[in-house]
């Protein structure tokens, strides 16, 4: 059966790793300009890119320029509403995370930045490629450097399974959970960004059982976050909300919740 993704090379000499990505992934391997597919995974000189051949778009993840690097310099530091939630306050070490949907690693950025150690948890095979490649790509500049010392891990994993095996030495303080929703931003990046990621991995499923599973791993606090205005995750009650402009951030905090 003909697959929805194939994974396609600009320029032959990246042919032989394309081939060996293909297998890895158990995709076909196709040229560029063959658009029968709904989405190609392409190798290219700067970067691996994810396009949708019917929307003719494409989205890639960079850490060292573009909308992370903005986000890095201007997104208010520890003042901005993501900060609070994770419970980041001055006079503390910052929380070490476990961000159980880290998708396209935007937020796992952002809290790397803040000064958290994160270990990136995402279960398609195809993001944690772009994730990856962006790893790679940005191994040589300074800052970056310093957060993969600091605690910058990317795990293809079920996040369900791999919360419930963690032993009590290895869990996190902080598990931060990034569901999949209907996307309504404005913003053209970011609309493009997870109308193609919504293509390739539909809808999340089992949300209550991950928040059921984050619940008990945490040591301090479950950030969930939501649209504003979207309904709760079915489970136990927050035990706060955050907002800023167009998302709340539900702080389910567990000593407070015995």
């Amino acid at each position: 059966m003909k697959k929805n993704v194939a994974i396609s090379f600009i320029g032959n000499h990246h042919q032989d790793k394309a081939l060996s990505l293909a297998q890895q992934l158990d995709l076909d391997c196709v040229s560029a300009s063959d658009t029968g597919y709904p989405m190609q995974l392409i190798l290219t000189d700067k970067f691996i890119e994810l396009r949708d051949n019917h929307a003719h778009s494409a989205i890639h993840v960079d850490f060292i320029a573009g909308a992370l690097s903005h986000r890095k310099q201007y997104g208010g530091g520890r003042g901005q509403a993501i900060a609070r939630a994770i419970g980041l306050k001055p006079g503390t070490a910052p929380p070490a995370i476990i961000d159980a949907t880290a998708g396209l690693a935007k937020d796992a950025f952002v809290l790397a930045c803040l000064g958290c150690q994160v270990t990136m948890l995402e279960r398609s095979p195809i993001v944690v490629t772009l994730v990856a490649d962006a790893i790679e790509r940005a191994k040589d500049d300074a800052d970056f450097q310093n957060l993969r010392e600091q605690g910058f891990k990317l795990i293809q994993t079920n996040a369900r399974d791999y919360l419930q095996q963690l032993d009590e030495a290895s869990r996190p303080d902080v598990i931060y959970l990034d569901p999949m929703y209907p996307e309504k931003k404005k913003s053209a990046l970011v609309k493009k960004n997870m109308q193609i990621l919504q293509k390739l991995l539909g809808q999340d499923d089992d949300t209550d059982e991950l928040l059921s599973a984050a619940l008990n791993c945490a040591r301090k606090r479950v950030v969930v976050k939501r649209p504003k205005g979207a309904i709760v995750i079915t489970g136990p009650k927050p035990t706060m909300a955050i907002e800023s402009k167009k998302t709340r951030y539900d702080v389910y905090v567990i000593k407070a919740m015995g």
